[in-house]
């Protein structure tokens, strides 16, 4: 690989990622938005159900997150028909476990809702609004895996031109339920809605890709190279584990809160709404930069990878203190988009606080942390991210909840310990350089 990169790449390939996942999670908004005109128990019911559901998505990033990997490097080292046949070799095997985790999620959607203790007048509409979407589990597999590809090859502009679309349709289709216009209303209504745009969304992204040429051919559907998908699951595995703990996590620590008023619970539910945008340019930029890292391991400049991701965390930091800073400053405003409870809103206050705190060791999250997945090196982090969401984030938080009298707030202490325990850990993994030990032996990937 000759070409030096620039921040011009970084932002080139992160804008199109930060609009991406801006209007994906705009879709959970909307719909939390949507529901809370009609009453907060209805949007707090589907908030906790979208929680369980967040942890399918999070499983469907075990292949692409590995295949991004691999991908990567293959194209750094300049084997494109190599990346080419693993490209179409995670589709069949991807394809499979979508089906599968949609099946399950449906059978048992109310299985699911039971564990997170909702109170019996809020479980059926978290039910229904869980089984509906969990058909599009399946959606969710292959479009994180194109979206992937699209990616790694640079061309970042077009999932975000799909996602576009899909909150369109998601967008109208929930204006009209919410206002009678539809035969079905209500939590089922918005979840047709959503399953609706995510079906469009992926037809058109699949459609688009198959106009590519990326050296990928169809028979390499069937004719799949087992030993490399075992590699890439192994890997994608490991990096999703973190994702996998924290989704739990969030579901564990919902419960714990789930026993107190519904005005505690939907002030969890839209203070995390909230929260989930001001670090997203900071997540964007770290992508990106994990991309362009990857690429150089790839081609084996090693020192020009490390010094990336470095300068990557003071971009990450900027955006993502910026954007906390904004979120507390402005938080009773933000609220009012959700509800006119000023209870609600005197809850969430401390939280947007805890937040700012949060912000400077997610930082290192999004630029170390994913500077060694982009190397390969996965055991340790995900060692590491498993022992403080499960010890620090829970345990802490439910100390805090019940020993220290905190409520809510315990959660939200729980969660910055964590975040500061693994993104310390990750800083100090990737400029001690460990990762240079277990890089992937991409020669013998894709013959």
């Amino acid at each position: 690989m000759e070409k030096k990169y620039t921040w011009v790449d970084v932002f080139r390939i992160a804008v199109p990622i930060f609009v991406e996942q801006i209007l994906r999670s705009l879709m959970g908004t909307v719909n939390t938005f949507m529901l809370s005109k009609v009453s907060d128990s209805a949007s707090a019911a589907v908030g906790v159900a979208s929680q369980v559901l967040n942890v399918v998505i999070i499983a469907s990033f075990m292949m692409s997150s590995g295949t991004a990997i691999i991908e990567n490097q293959l194209l750094g080292a300049g084997k494109n028909r190599e990346a080419g046949k693993i490209m179409m070799n995670t589709y069949a095997v991807t394809a499979g476990l979508g089906l599968l985790v949609s099946i399950l999620t449906m059978t048992f959607a109310r299985e699911m809702i039971g564990f997170m203790g909702l109170s019996p007048e809020l479980t059926p509409d978290g039910t229904v609004y869980l089984k509906i979407l969990g058909a599009s589990c399946l959606f969710q597999f292959i479009s994180s895996m194109t979206s992937t590809h699209f990616r790694c090859h640079g061309s970042t502009t077009i999932p975000m031109a799909v996602v576009i679309i899909t909150n369109i349709v998601n967008l109208v289709g929930s204006w009209l339920v919410v206002t009678g216009k539809t035969p079905v209303g209500g939590v089922e209504g918005i979840a047709y809605v959503r399953l609706i745009a995510e079906t469009v969304g992926l037809i058109i992204l699949l459609a688009v890709f198959t106009r590519q040429k990326w050296d990928q051919k169809a028979e390499d559907l069937v004719r799949i190279d087992w030993k490399a998908v075992f590699e890439i699951l192994k890997v994608g595995i490991m990096c999703s584990m973190e994702g996998i703990c924290y989704m739990l996590a969030q579901m564990v620590t919902t419960r714990f809160v789930t026993g107190f008023s519904t005005d505690v619970l939907s002030a969890k539910i839209y203070t995390q709404t909230i929260n989930n945008y001001p670090y997203i340019a900071g997540i964007c930029i770290g992508q990106a930069a994990q991309i362009i890292a990857g690429h150089y391991i790839g081609a084996r400049k090693l020192d020009e990878a490390h010094l990336f991701i470095r300068k990557a965390f003071f971009a990450v930091l900027t955006f993502n203190l910026v954007g906390g800073i904004t979120c507390r400053l402005f938080c009773d405003q933000l609220m009012g988009i959700f509800t006119e409870s000023e209870a609600i809103k005197a809850i969430a206050r401390p939280l947007f606080t805890i937040d700012i705190i949060t912000c400077i060791a997610r930082s290192m999250n999004h630029s170390y942390v994913f500077g060694l997945r982009g190397a390969g090196f996965v055991f340790w982090p995900m060692v590491i991210a498993a022992a403080g969401i499960w010890i620090l984030d829970v345990g802490l938080g439910y100390v805090c909840i019940t020993a220290l009298g905190m409520g809510v707030v315990g959660l939200w202490v729980g969660q910055a310990a964590d975040e500061w325990f693994r993104g310390l850990l990750g800083a100090w993994q990737w400029e001690k350089k460990f990762w240079h030990k277990t890089l992937p032996d991409i020669d013998n990937i894709g013959e």
